[in-house]
């Protein structure tokens, strides 16, 4: 059986403790990914880049595990600002954590060597 031409690549950015279920459900769908490890941002949480080449034919599919696995969530987290009236109630404020970030790029050619 033929595959199909790579000609997308999907550039996913995910929160780390969402990466190894979608990386799971990915290579045993047939969606091989290059994952880059990082770390900071607002939370100074992990974070996973996921490189994923596949044709366009499969990206609804692969969209549609990532909705499934990195679903966005709302966690509070202290506000770090000193306030004279509550110094032992710190501020909460609302941060919205996990859910992706996707960019999906046109290839032109793909080489796998």
């Amino acid at each position: 059986m033929e595959q199909e031409p790579v000609n997308h690549m999907a550039i996913a950015i995910i929160g780390g403790s969402q990466a190894r279920d979608l990386i799971d459900s990915l290579n045993q769908e047939g969606f091989p990914a290059t994952k880059i490890d990082a770390v900071g941002g607002f939370l100074h949480e992990a974070a996973i880049t996921l490189l994923v080449g596949l044709p366009e034919a499969k990206l609804a599919d692969f969209l549609a595990l990532v909705r499934r696995y990195c679903p966005a969530h709302i966690r509070y987290v202290p506000m770090n600002v000193e306030m004279a009236l509550a110094p032992s109630y710190p501020m909460m404020i609302e941060a919205r954590i996990g859910g992706a970030t996707i960019f999906i790029l046109p290839v032109e050619r793909f080489l796998q060597i």
